[in-house]
């Protein structure tokens, strides 16, 4: 199975790699050719919307089988939300227990862990999402006439010192606060973003999916639509998306089937976590 999705930004989007310049967090780029040449472009990571889908998916998973409110052990949360982590002598390996695994927990069975010494691999491949722009229309299939760099702007914010203000009386009398009043400390810091209304299209592509594992997905994009932001800073307000993709299958049948299934899900993963 293999959707196309697109990323409408309706608030400036910021997402970096490591790249600096000066105090200036640049956008995270990637190099496609374009016209004879090879020029950065800036793009959304197809792993940080995975991590995202992940947490949306592992978390309604525990709600819906009666365990979120039990609390689960943190190796058993690490396996579930941040995909695990590999140790020797683990016991998890036989065949019938990854087909196990996938049929009763269909969020792992999408994106997979690392489960004892072995890895079971994902079904689920979200690609990088490149900008519909001039330059990577041989890459999305979509026509612009924009150029990306239209879509990239430059945005700063300033950390004020409270110190010098009326909270100053907050603090006890010292050395420290005088000086603080009479030389406060303030930043100024700068962020490269793409601008509201550009446009961001990748793909979710599902390996031998079967029924139940595409409506999951289709609970994951419900659940994302009610908080739909992507990139840093979305406590103040960057990131804001909205999704179009064009699903076939009803999320209910994914709930009832966890519903019918509840207590035998149950038992096998707090069986897991024992023996994690």
């Amino acid at each position: 199975m293999k959707k196309d999705i697109t990323l409408k930004l309706l608030s400036p989007l910021m997402h970096y790699g490591d790249e600096r310049m000066g105090t200036m967090q640049i956008a995270r780029c990637m190099k496609f050719e374009y016209d004879g040449e090879f020029i950065d472009i800036p793009v959304y990571s197809g792993n940080a919307f995975r991590g995202i889908m992940r947490r949306i998916a592992m978390r309604d998973f525990l709600e819906k089988i009666g365990i979120a409110e039990e609390g689960i052990s943190p190796k058993l949360y690490y396996l579930l939300f941040t995909g695990g982590t590999l140790t020797g002598g683990g016991r998890f390996c036989e065949i019938g227990e990854k087909r196990e695994m996938r049929r009763l927990c269909p969020p792992l069975s999408l994106f997979g862990s690392a489960i004892g010494d072995q890895i079971p691999e994902g079904k689920m491949k979200v690609g990088i999402f490149k900008p519909i722009c001039k330059e990577t229309e041989d890459y999305t299939g979509k026509h612009s006439d924009i150029s990306f760099y239209d879509m990239l702007e430059e945005i700063f914010y300033t950390r004020r010192d409270d110190l010098k203000s009326t909270n100053c009386d907050l603090i006890q009398d010292s050395e420290d606060k005088k000086d603080k009043k009479e030389n406060p400390v303030q930043m100024k810091y700068d962020m490269q973003a793409l601008s509201a209304g550009a446009k961001l299209i990748s793909s979710i592509i599902i390996e031998n999916s079967n029924d139940i594992e595409e409506s999951c997905l289709e609970s994951i994009i419900e659940k994302f639509k009610e908080m739909p932001y992507i990139g840093g800073k979305s406590a103040t307000g960057h990131g804001e998306v909205e999704i179009t993709y064009e699903g076939n299958k009803d999320s209910n049948l994914y709930y009832d089937y966890l519903e019918q299934n509840k207590e035998e899900i149950r038992n096998w993963l707090r069986d897991l976590e024992g023996k994690l």
